[in-house]
Order: C-alpha cells, then sequence, then structure tokens
C-alpha cells in the first residue's frame, strides 16, 4: 500500500523552536498561480535532494493592504484557501508571518538573519523580480550580499510566461476586470473561485420563478468584472451547474453594495447556510437595467440557455 504524503505541517507566526535545515522560499503567493507553482515545484526538488525541509513563508495581510488600509476586492485568495493551495503543492511546512509594523521596519539583513535563526536554511529560492525588507530594498543584488553573508545561496528562477506575457497575480486581476475568467483559469491552472455562504437575500428571485443563492462573501475578495457568468458550483462534494450574477442589481438596487447571486439549474433546495464554492466559467453578458420585470425574466431564460450550451459542450 502506497504511504500518503503527510500534510503540511502550518505556523501562523514565527516557530517557537527552529525547524529541521531547509530549503525556503519567500512571497505573498497571492493566487498561488502557475508561476507560485513551479516555484515551488522547484523548491521541493532542491529540499529533496539535499533531504531537508521544504518551506514558504507567507504574509498576512498582504503588505499593500496593510499600508494602503485598502480592504476591498484585492485578494484572489482569502488565507485559509492561500495555506490550503500552498499544501496542495507538497510543500513540508508553510509559515504565515503577521505582517505588522514591527515586521515592516527589518531590513534584509535583520530579516534574514532572524529566519535563519528560526528555519536553518539550506538555500533561498525565489522569484526573479523578488524584494523584501524595509522599503522593498532587499532586491536581487542586495539578497545575493546578505546570503552570501549568512552563508546560504540564494536562487533566483526567471518567470513563468503564457503568451507571451509574465504570469502574475497583477495579472491575473486584470483578466478579472475584464471579465476573461477562461484567461484566469489558464494563469491559475484552475477555475477562479469565490467561496462562502448562502444568505437569505430579499427573495426577488424566487418570486420571478428563479430562486437565486445570495453569496456571503468576504469584501476583500477580487470579484470579476460586473455581468453575469456560466458557473460551476461545488457543495457538499457535488457539481452543479448555474448561472451567476455579480454586481450592483441594476434593475433593483442601482448602486448598492455589490453581491453574487447563484443560480442552481435544475435544483430546487433550501440551502441556507451552507458553504458553497462558485467556479467561473465564461462571461455570458453585462449587467443591465431592465425596463420591466417580463425582459428580466425573458433574459434569465436566455442565460440559462447559454449557460447550458457552455457548461455541457464547451460552445
Amino acid at each position: 500500500m502506497l504511504k500518503e504524503k503527510p500534510m503540511s505541517k502550518m505556523f501562523n507566526d514565527w516557530p517557537e523552536e527552529p525547524l529541521e535545515p531547509s530549503w525556503i522560499t519567500i512571497g505573498n503567493f497571492d493566487g498561488v498561480h502557475l508561476g507560485h507553482q513551479e516555484l515551488i515545484t522547484q523548491l521541493i526538488a532542491r529540499a529533496r535532494k539535499d533531504n531537508a525541509l521544504s518551506v514558504a513563508l507567507t504574509f498576512w495581510p498582504h503588505p499593500r493592504v496593510y499600508f494602503t488600509q485598502s480592504v476591498e476586492g484585492f485578494y484572489l485568495n482569502d488565507r485559509s484557501e492561500k495555506k490550503e493551495l500552498l499544501a496542495q503543492t507538497g510543500l513540508d511546512v508553510i509559515v504565515c508571518l503577521p505582517f505588522n509594523q514591527q515586521l515592516a521596519n527589518l531590513d534584509a539583513m535583520q530579516f534574514m538573519t532572524r529566519l535563519n535563526e528560526v528555519i536553518p536554511m539550506k538555500g533561498l529560492l525565489v522569484g526573479e523580480n523578488f524584494a523584501l525588507g524595509k522599503g522593498r530594498q532587499g532586491t536581487g543584488d542586495v539578497l545575493q550580499s546578505v546570503c552570501m553573508q549568512i552563508g546560504v545561496p540564494c536562487l533566483h528562477i526567471p518567470p513563468v510566461m503564457l503568451d507571451g506575457e509574465r504570469v502574475s497575480s497583477h495579472r491575473i486581476r486584470q483578466t478579472l476586470d475584464a471579465g476573461e475568467v477562461e484567461q484566469t483559469a489558464r494563469l491559475l491552472g484552475r477555475p477562479y473561485v469565490l467561496s462562502g455562504t448562502v444568505s437569505p437575500g430579499k427573495k426577488r428571485g424566487s418570486k420571478l420563478g428563479f430562486p437565486t443563492a445570495n453569496l456571503y462573501f468576504d469584501l476583500q475578495r477580487k470579484l470579476p468584472r460586473y455581468g453575469v457568468y456560466a458557473t460551476l458550483v461545488e457543495m457538499e462534494g457535488r457539481i452543479y451547474q448555474s448561472v451567476t450574477s455579480v454586481g450592483i442589481r441594476p434593475t433593483f438596487d442601482d448602486g448598492r453594495m455589490p453581491s453574487v447571486e447563484v443560480l442552481l439549474l435544475d435544483f430546487d433546495e433550501n440551502i441556507y447556510g451552507k458553504m458553497i464554492h462558485v467556479k467561473f466559467v465564461h462571461f455570458l453578458r453585462d449587467e443591465i437595467k431592465f425596463d420591466n420585470v417580463q425582459d428580466l425574466i425573458d433574459q434569465i431564460e436566455l442565460d440559462k440557455t447559454d449557460a447550458r450550451r457552455i457548461l455541457d459542450y464547451g460552445i
């Protein structure tokens, strides 16, 4: 019988006791996209070759969120999703440091010295444009010098390219802003997902004959472009075809907080309070402000037909 690989060990701050010698990578890993995955694959290979641990060091909140105090519409993953995605790569250890002013004040030498005390390094493997330390002054040459003084190798890997452009979290956000969720999925290596519990809404969909599930989602999460999408919903281990509307419901609300409403196809059960995972497959159309309710009903029927065709046949 094959042995199951042990689960990644998780730390939500510096480990209290020093770990075994490790190959380490450092980053925000927002999205855990193809570039992150390649970096981690190479890290794990080097760790195994040296009989060392593979360790990813990350931060929460994201430094950009910490410094700007911006909370809405940024993260590609919430904290728990990021940890789960990192764990799925096969890493031995994941350390998520609280990003605060004390950490932000450390320069590259101070940070790397502290890191090496807690996680003795066999080596550091990072992306080509990586920088750390106060004011991000620990760029390539500086980081190389710091690692040399500590006595560990510092290796940079080139970026992963797709269609001639670098895979990055910023690029993924751009595809979501454009509603190009197929391209988002290519960059991530999986569909973009919004997760949350189903909360009671105003039941307008039920009154129209289309009961929808209102997703209670983290407002820090990046939403795709406002519009209507063909989606797949994972709930309690099963997959359901669905149509998902992202936006401000202009026919009714005119500019209130954004909402995510999911219409599960061929499904009629009460799912309030249940956790669902909405996978975005294809952009169907922009939000429309309808002149009357019947026009809205007719359009929803068209959306359902279009979504079924795309989800069944990909066209």
